[in-house]
């Protein structure tokens, strides 16, 4: 008896697989998600002048999981990229209801959406229309933008939630152009008020702000401070302190894209996406060059589940 017992112990060991506990889903045991890094990446990618195959190596090569773009107005492309990485999307316009004209620069009703390619779950998302189109059934006055928003609550695999908003300021105007500046600071007010109730969790704040830092130039740039002011600070310029020998410039002589996040993530590292860093062309590839950075996101205080709740009836759901 003693070797057909041998061979049933030795069977239960080397076949154990198929008897595994399935591993627990986040959440479900009541136990805390783990701190983690995220990786994130900010584009312009200047109306898709780079091409789909070589936009997915740019951001397989940056190993970004969290990727928002500027100036993807192209909804083929968009859904071809997300489909080539295998990434989560969320755009304005995206699978509407009901079709609307084709228009410059708009995807079905959309003026200039920004759009939002991540690794990980979305719970829930909310586009913003721009005033061009504010007689859009999804226009909110309350975020008086000039190019379209994105915002999503997202779960990475470990069970953190962390929130990311994706914008692009109105353009034109210097520091000194009064006009201009105070459309941008109402641009980023509307956008605090929207990111506001979930103050308790990790928030990120990434894209083209058209507008130089107060940190970099002298001017009366007002979103830089008052994003200051609101607790957020800049990945880059945090990662590099020293202005002269670190510029940062991502648009010709000036730097207007931006990572920006609160205190319940901390800067790891970041970089400007030069021509030959990530396979990028660098300015054959865009106008603008990308801005890519690592941050730790800290388990934010209290259940970070409870965020989902904050958000008004009506808004995107993902399953």
């Amino acid at each position: 008896m003693k070797q057909p017992i041998r061979l049933l112990l030795r069977s239960l060991i080397f076949c154990s697989p198929a008897f595994a506990i399935e591993p627990e889903v986040p959440g479900d045991s009541g136990a805390k998600p783990a701190a983690e890094n995220v990786r994130v990446l900010s584009y312009n990618i200047h109306m898709w002048q780079i091409g789909v195959d070589d936009l997915a190596a740019v951001i397989r090569k940056s190993e970004a999981d969290i990727v928002g773009l500027n100036e993807a107005w192209d909804e083929k492309k968009n859904e071809a990229i997300a489909g080539k990485l295998g990434y989560n999307s969320v755009f304005g316009g995206r699978s509407p209801t009901e079709k609307h004209p084709e228009k410059v620069h708009t995807i079905n009703g959309f003026y200039m959406p920004q759009v939002l390619l991540t690794k990980h779950k979305i719970i829930r998302s909310e586009v913003f229309n721009a005033m061009a189109v504010k007689d859009h059934e999804r226009f909110d006055p309350d975020v008086p933008i000039y190019r379209g928003g994105t915002m999503a609550l997202l779960e990475t695999a470990k069970g953190n939630r962390l929130v990311v908003f994706v914008l692009h300021l109105h353009p034109w105007g210097d520091g000194s152009n009064e006009k201009m500046t105070s459309m941008r600071l109402k641009e980023i007010e509307g956008i605090q008020k929207k990111l506001e109730p979930y103050r308790g969790l990790p928030t990120l704040i990434m894209g083209d702000f058209n507008t130089r830092s107060h940190v970099d130039v002298r001017g009366e740039w007002k979103v830089t401070p008052y994003l200051a002011d609101h607790g957020y600070k800049d990945l880059y310029r945090t990662t590099h302190p020293d202005k002269k020998s670190s510029p940062g410039l991502t648009c010709g002589e000036s730097r207007i894209d931006y990572i920006f996040y609160n205190k319940h993530c901390s800067a790891v590292s970041s970089q400007v996406v030069k021509d030959g860093v990530f396979e990028s062309l660098g300015y054959d590839h865009s106008d603008h060059l990308a801005v890519c950075g690592v941050l730790a996101i800290h388990l934010a205080t209290g259940d970070p589940r409870e965020a989902q709740d904050n958000y008004q009836k009506g808004k995107t759901k993902h399953d």
